[in-house]
């Protein structure tokens, strides 16, 4: 299974009231996480409202995430990593600690040892899916893969480093993991008077951010919309990208600003489906 094959599943969908769909989507996936990440991850397994020719999320995924550590998903055959936002409007994605990424990383140091040791891997895209839901319904997905929108990991990671050495100079700080810092016994009152200082990391909602592309239908009832770059699309086997481009998944190609580079464009295909 792969990003294809999950949004040709999503387009023949057609329940989105998660509370109504629960019970097919409980019998494919696990029940680690909220009821949008399971949604989303049983869209990888088949037709998230239908029982018949699902695959269990055993056979998809090697690891199904974790409560307060990324990723929420990853393919098997060190295929995609998929984080998973809730939003109820057009507003802010926020990531908290984590940082921007166009690649997971096996060494990064806000994984899980569960997720280290799924299996032998060094690296995965990052596909991040964003959700608007609403009273239990899902209104739209967007998938989009970090490479089209961020610039490469080592760009935030150097400002988060920058950042956090800029803090030493604190005399009582203590430093450790993915947060700037924790600067113990503020007040020098001897009462465990703590101050943590962390990264709140946010983007624009990928709408906004693609607005000149991408415009979506306010009429509609659900709406789903896939962004990947050319090169993306390519790499996935054939029959994966025979399926999406003769599914009923409207198609077109774009260029999009390189993320590393401003003054290049980059090629991208874009996937979108609306039902009323």
């Amino acid at each position: 299974m792969n990003t294809l094959r999950a949004i040709v599943n999503l387009s023949e969908c057609k329940n989105f009231d998660i509370d109504e769909t629960k019970e097919y989507v409980s019998n494919v996936v696990s029940s680690q996480g909220e009821p949008l990440e399971k949604f989303v991850r049983s869209s990888f397994c088949g037709v998230p409202d239908t029982a018949g020719n699902n695959r269990s999320s055993e056979e998809v995924f090697c690891y199904e995430g974790a409560k307060n550590n990324p990723p929420d998903a990853m393919l098997k055959e060190e295929g995609d990593a998929i984080e998973v936002k809730k939003v109820e409007g057009i507003s802010t994605i926020h990531l908290n600690s984590s940082l921007p990424k166009q690649r997971l990383y096996a060494d990064d140091k806000m994984l899980t040892k569960k997720a280290v040791e799924c299996e032998e891997w060094k690296s995965r895209d990052m596909l991040y899916i964003i959700g608007r839901v609403t009273k239990n319904t899902i209104h739209s997905l967007f998938f989009f893969y970090g490479d089209c929108i961020f610039k490469r990991n080592e760009y935030y990671k150097d400002i988060f480093e920058s950042a956090k050495n800029s803090l030493k100079k604190i005399e009582k700080i203590r430093q450790t993991g993915n947060e700037y810092g924790t600067i113990k016994d503020v007040d020098g009152l001897g009462i465990n008077t703590d101050m943590r200082v962390r990264p709140l990391n946010s983007f624009d909602h990928p709408l906004k951010v693609f607005s000149e592309i991408v415009q979506p239908d306010k009429n509609a009832g659900f709406s789903l919309f896939t962004i990947m770059r050319s090169s993306k699309f390519k790499s996935f086997p054939t029959e994966s990208q025979k399926l999406a481009l003769n599914s009923g998944l409207k198609h077109k190609n774009e260029h999009i600003r390189d993320p590393d580079n401003a003054g290049k464009k980059i090629a991208v295909e874009i996937f979108s489906f609306t039902s009323s």
